[in-house]
């Protein structure tokens, strides 16, 4: 039996450099496929749609839950719920922690004609399905105190925590956010309380306008109660704006 032919060995440079290794035939077949597709590349369209960013696969997550925001005005990677307990005066885990976003929603119209801003706070909860909503025209007061931005919440819009069977209404939510070295909570306790304020302002105004025109249609004192509807010569409560334009 005669012997089998000898492997050739690669060539190696001599002395420390480099070694020289002959390209395989996948990364040949490889590189002439990528020339071939960059040649028949067609050229027709010359605008071709941007690669989708994270903020545009964020706000499609963000609108399964809302579709009705608009837009993303900040975003915080880290951020835990609380809520103040009356019976101990303490702060404990609401039990939602995730992703922060501020988002710009489509503005509410009253029947006044105001426009008033919609901005609410958005929590993806990674512990539950239930995230974190806080729809800023129905905070009552907003401010930071210490490391928590706190927001005191209309009756109609108190919350329960995640998996809480009682009926018991969680009117004070504090939100705490991870600190770094760009003053990221600083930075988003700002936005928030601005975005806030500038609800509630254009709130007033339309409060003062419907209550103007129920003294002007029923000839009452401007000290009388005038919520409910609108319609008759009543003003709105803030859950029937956002029925009426479907928020």
């Amino acid at each position: 039996m005669g012997r089998s032919t000898p492997r050739k060995s690669r060539q190696r440079s001599g002395g420390n450099g480099p070694r020289q290794v002959a390209a395989s035939d996948y990364e040949s077949d490889t590189a002439q496929y990528l020339e071939r597709r960059e040649a028949e590349a067609p050229t027709a369209n010359a605008n071709p749609q941007p690669a989708r960013d994270n903020t545009e696969l964020s706000l499609r997550v963000l609108r399964r839950y809302r579709p009705k925001i608009q837009s993303i005005l900040a975003v915080a990677a880290n951020a835990v719920a609380y809520h103040f307990l009356e019976s101990t005066q303490g702060w404990e885990k609401h039990g939602v922690e995730g992703t922060l976003f501020v988002c710009d929603q489509d503005p509410v119209i009253t029947p006044t004609g105001h426009t008033l801003p919609h901005v609410c706070v958005f929590i993806l909860n990674r512990r539950s399905m239930d995230n974190l909503v806080i729809d800023l025209l129905n905070v009552t007061d907003c401010e930071v105190v210490g490391e928590l931005i706190v927001f005191r919440l209309a009756d109609e819009a108190s919350q329960k925590a995640p998996g809480e069977e009682d009926g018991s209404a969680k009117k004070i939510i504090g939100l705490w956010l991870h600190a770094d070295e760009s003053n990221t909570r600083e930075l988003h306790a700002s936005l928030i309380t601005a975005a806030w304020q500038q609800a509630r302002q254009a709130y007033d105004a339309y409060l003062q306008a419907a209550t103007a025109a129920v003294v002007a249609n029923n000839g009452l004192s401007s000290g009388g109660d005038y919520a409910g509807d609108y319609g008759g010569g009543k003003r709105l409560s803030m859950s029937e704006l956002f029925c009426k334009n479907g928020a």
